[in-house]
């Protein structure tokens, strides 16, 4: 925003642009890896979660940038709370 005058919507725009083109090109080098002897399955599994923890994040913050308990009820509800 500071580099370009683009607004907070601008802005957060073009971040959920760049996130969607990401999961088009991790998911096209999926289908690479699913073809490959040298990755195992639980290897492409461990990467996808990854990005999936990421975009999670991200999309819901990360509970420490932010004073609410939405976090820390999930992380409860999963973990605690779980039946």
């Amino acid at each position: 925003m500071n580099d370009t005058g683009a607004s907070e919507q601008e802005a957060r725009l073009y971040i959920e642009d760049l996130i969607v083109e990401s999961w088009k090109k991790l998911n096209d080098e999926v289908q690479t890896w699913n073809n490959s002897p040298l990755l195992s399955k639980g290897f492409i599994e461990i990467v996808l979660n990854l990005a999936r923890i990421s975009h999670t994040v991200y999309e819901h913050r990360d509970g420490h940038t932010v004073e609410d308990h939405e976090s820390k009820d999930r992380v409860l509800s999963l973990f605690i709370k779980s039946a």
